[in-house]
């Protein structure tokens, strides 16, 4: 019987030759693969920044103003009576985002409250998890929750190029120099002018396609004093009489890891939905997107210069008050950052300084 030379496979040398194929197509198509989905998450994070503009919108239809930045609100009074307000606008944006059975819980938790709780004590948030309307998916282990599973909240209010001060406490107040009022619309409400604290539409003089309402940040895990999303405790933006964003920008850094900040404030920045601290919930138009974070003190009550920050490429997302949605580069005008921070007129940061305010008559310089 004839035996046949036919060969029934591959030798070495050709299944390694296939096999570096196979590993170079897979080189080649990964990064196009996690590019589209990053394109998918960054869509996500946009289409859930127009429903807060939608929101805001509707509430301002709803009550002829906007949500103060942060309040004190039933029980969750835990800064009373001189402290910063705790709860933040975002709240009161659930009845117009379809989340008016999560928002009616809180209120009913708010309501039973001891006086001075907070509203991280909420049992109605920690029991909802998180709620992907307030997550961009682009962040840090978006998905998971910080603490007591209350949803994390990674889009953050204006307070414009407003610096020193912008935690708003009663004693901070008596300053002439920290009545920032007019650099934002987002600013916590004082208690003996809560009305004079809400904005309208009518305040912003700039116009609504000039102004910026509401940014992200990155929420990196607590742990961690990250500086792409956290904060870093620096009294050196304190000059003795105001504040200056600039020397945030020269922050000691974590001698073996240069991405970390040397010493982190206490803070829970952006991971507490319903936490309306300055530090946790707001960002301030001082230093450019990505740039570090510094506040005075280091402590959740801190006021201090806030960066909004992103795990997008080369920048972050920026709602404006006319509802539309921009993309901001890191590389954004941001004007003299050693200049102190101003209470009228034409912000010193720049392009960037004056989509933060409100009535700093910058439109020309806009446009």
């Amino acid at each position: 019987m004839k035996r046949s030379d036919a060969r029934n496979g591959f030798t070495l040398v050709e299944l390694l030759v296939v096999i570096a194929i196979i590993g170079i197509m897979v080189g080649l198509l990964l990064p196009a693969v996690q590019a589209a989905r990053e394109a998918a998450r960054r869509m996500q994070c946009s289409n859930n920044m127009k429903q807060l503009g939608l929101a805001l919108q509707n509430y301002h239809s709803a009550y002829k103003q906007f949500p103060a930045g942060a309040v004190w609100f039933e029980g969750y009074s835990g800064g009373a009576p001189n402290g910063t307000r705790t709860v933040s606008a975002a709240i009161f944006l659930m009845p117009f985002m379809e989340m008016t059975a999560l928002y009616e819980g809180f209120v009913n938790d708010a309501k039973q409250a001891p006086p001075g709780s907070s509203p991280w004590e909420s049992e109605t948030l920690r029991n909802a998890g998180p709620q992907s309307s307030f997550i961009c998916p682009s962040a840090a282990n978006a998905d998971t929750p910080e603490y007591n599973n209350i949803s994390k909240n990674t889009y953050v209010f204006s307070v414009g190029d407003e610096m020193w001060h912008n935690a708003r406490t009663n004693s901070q107040e008596a300053s002439t120099i920290a009545r920032g009022d007019y650099r934002s619309i987002f600013l916590p409400a004082l208690p003996e002018k809560f009305n004079e604290t809400r904005r309208r539409f009518r305040d912003i003089l700039d116009g609504t396609a000039n102004t910026i309402a509401m940014s992200e940040v990155a929420a990196t895990p607590r742990g961690f004093a990250t500086v792409k999303g956290d904060v870093a405790a620096f009294n050196g933006i304190y000059n003795g009489g105001t504040g200056k964003p600039g020397p945030c920008l020269t922050v000691p850094l974590n001698a073996n890891n240069p991405y970390e900040y040397e010493t982190g404030a206490d803070c829970w920045r952006g991971l507490i939905l319903g936490d309306g601290r300055t530090i946790n919930n707001k960002f301030t138009t001082t230093l450019p997107p990505n740039a570090p974070s510094c506040a005075y003190g280091g402590n959740n009550n801190s006021w201090g210069t806030y960066s909004p920050s992103s795990q997008h490429q080369g920048g972050v997302q920026t709602l404006m008050f006319d509802g539309s949605v921009r993309f901001i580069t890191d590389s954004i005008d941001s004007g003299d950052v050693n200049a102190a921070q101003v209470t009228t007129g034409n912000s010193p940061y720049g392009i960037w300084g004056a989509m933060g305010s409100p009535q700093g008559k910058e439109v020309t310089e806009l446009e």
